[in-house]
């Protein structure tokens, strides 16, 4: 009987560290929602001008630290991105003065960018075709199950206080640290990895990159402002208008986020849809129908509905960014790079244009925003499809 092959270690400790990872942030972006609301009394355009601050200061980040992080190993790049964040976290905790708090929050931003891109690129090296979509796909359920996982418990945190998750990813920013410092010394695979930079000059390849990058981009960076809107409007919709507890939020959340990996995984084991031009296609419009479906709703299965329908959407998107992004290409961690400005800038839109909307419009408003903003993937596949 034929056997699937066990993962290598290198990629079972890299999602772990990804799970680790995604989870932190996620639970620290609940939590400041809160944090800010309860503690500085932030309107929820500020709240919105916040989330956008640290991750303005990601977008920037990643372009002025890629120089610097290509040249060194990606796990010493890894582990300064999880000790400055947590300092700049300690930082926010120690501070009542919310100019300093949004210094931190520039500054969480920035250790950041030492992160995503490296891992990303880290993952998917020397990988094609179906290993490529292997790999990516244990990449995208490890984060996206951390990102699912966290809201639920950190839903349950905020209800005591909202410092305690802030607290907790304390001890989560170390175990990152310690994971790859003994994997470093313990793995085969892991010891002295070379950086991107020293591997572009060392294996010398021809670039066989596919244009359905820049559809899936333009895609990708379109339902990463629907998620910005769920994860930073949504919250604060629910607290002041629906019957539903904190907890009862962060169960949607978690819904959104498990249903995001079950997809995840679906794909990274299929390959009907590489390369495929209707798939992107049809993802668009179903996201742009469910978002015009969902202004329309209030009950609490309803909502569950809709989460479950935009996780598996935001999944398939994602995928057709991350892999159709780096498919073929030479200069994985700039691809990579690309990719997360690109979400980067999405969640900037979202958290400030819908934080905008909301407060002056309703939450309807900010949906029908987000159902608009798929027309414009939708225009680029269809010039590209003339063309040809």
């Amino acid at each position: 009987m034929k056997t699937t092959p066990r993962p290598p270690k290198a990629l079972i400790i890299l999602s772990i560290t990804a799970f680790i990872g995604q989870f932190t942030i996620s639970m620290i972006n609940l939590a400041l929602v809160y944090y800010l609301r309860i503690q500085f009394s932030l309107s929820p355009q500020m709240i919105g001008l916040s989330v956008a601050l640290y991750t303005t200061s990601y977008f920037f980040s990643c372009f002025l630290v890629d120089p610097i992080a290509s040249k060194i190993s990606p796990s010493h790049s890894v582990q300064i991105s999880q000790i400055g964040m947590l300092l700049s976290i300690l930082f926010i905790l120690l501070t009542s003065d919310i100019q300093l708090v949004f210094l931190a929050l520039i500054l969480y931003g920035f250790f950041m960018a030492f992160l995503w891109p490296q891992l990303a690129a880290w993952i998917t090296r020397g990988k094609e075709g179906p290993d490529l979509s292997r790999s990516t796909g244990a990449f995208n359920v490890s984060w996206s199950l951390g990102a699912a996982l966290s809201p639920l418990l950190t839903g349950v945190l905020v209800e005591t206080s909202s410092r305690v998750p802030l607290y907790l990813s304390f001890f989560l920013f170390l175990l990152v640290v310690i994971l790859l410092t003994i994997s470093s010394a313990l793995v085969k695979e892991m010891k002295k990895v070379i950086s991107e930079h020293t591997r572009r000059k060392t294996y010398q390849s021809i670039d066989r990159s596919t244009p359905l990058r820049y559809v899936s981009w333009i895609g990708n960076l379109t339902l990463y402002i629907a998620l910005a809107v769920i994860l930073t409007i949504f919250p604060l919709y629910a607290l002041d208008s629906l019957p539903f507890s904190k907890s009862g939020v962060g169960f949607l959340l978690f819904v959104r986020g498990m249903s995001t990996v079950i997809v995840f995984h679906l794909l990274g084991i299929s390959k009907w849809w590489h390369f495929n031009k209707k798939a992107i296609a049809l993802t668009l419009i179903s996201f742009s129908l469910i978002s015009l479906i969902a202004t329309q709703i209030s009950s609490f299965l309803m909502y569950s509905l809709f989460f479950i329908a935009f996780g598996a959407l935001f999944a398939t998107m994602y995928t057709f960014s991350i892999f159709h992004g780096v498919s073929g290409s030479i200069h994985r961690s700039k691809r990579m790079l690309i990719h997360e400005a690109l979400l980067t800038i999405g969640t900037i839109i979202g958290s400030t244009l819908g934080g905008a909307l909301y407060q002056r419009f309703g939450f309807s408003q900010v949906l029908y925003m987000c159902a608009l903003m798929v027309l414009f993937p939708l225009i680029l596949l269809f010039v590209q499809h003339m063309k040809k």
